[in-house]
């Protein structure tokens, strides 16, 4: 199954790289505060690609410790659910049965 991803992987950066060679016209770039003349649209498409990843990995990063911080305090609320199943399993059961209504026998 890693040699298939990796495969994969390879066949995806192959044509990337191809997609990028066939674009090489250059543009200008205007940003909000700063203006580039004259960059690679290969560049450009570069740029965007690892913003994207960057702001795609941070939301999953994000995901992954919120789901874990659910996953213990659920570990928690069960354990003390399960403490107190057990505490009142070892209860006795004829603990109060031939005690009277003022707790005499």
């Amino acid at each position: 199954m890693k040699l298939l991803k990796i495969f994969i992987g390879l066949i995806v950066l192959l044509l990337l790289l191809f997609f990028l060679l066939k674009n090489s016209a250059e543009v200008t770039v205007n940003l909000i505060f700063n203006e580039f003349e004259n960059v690679s649209i290969a560049l450009v498409m570069l740029g965007s690609l690892a913003v994207g990843m960057l702001v795609g990995y941070g939301i999953i990063v994000a995901s992954i410790f919120s789901a874990k911080a659910e996953i213990r305090s659920l570990k928690l609320k069960n354990r003390r659910i399960s403490d107190e199943l057990n505490d009142l399993r070892n209860v006795a059961i004829d603990e109060g049965i031939y005690e009277g209504e003022n707790g005499e026998n």
